[in-house]
């Protein structure tokens, strides 16, 4: 059993540009990984992986 989340956080090339690792009893994420998060959006969930990817520019 997995006590912990997986996050990754892709560039709009989805070039890997941050990885962190996050304990469910934990009482929050790290601050870039949240910054990170509020300017990505959820493209994989899978079981305690996570995944986002900042929206292209267009």
């Amino acid at each position: 059993m997995n006590d912990s989340n997986l996050y990754r956080v892709y560039d709009d090339k989805l070039d890997l540009l941050y990885e962190a690792r996050v304990k469910l009893n934990q009482k929050s994420k790290d601050s870039k990984l949240n910054t990170l998060i509020d300017k990505s959006r959820l493209f994989l969930n899978i079981e305690n992986l996570k995944c986002y990817r900042i929206e292209p520019v267009l």
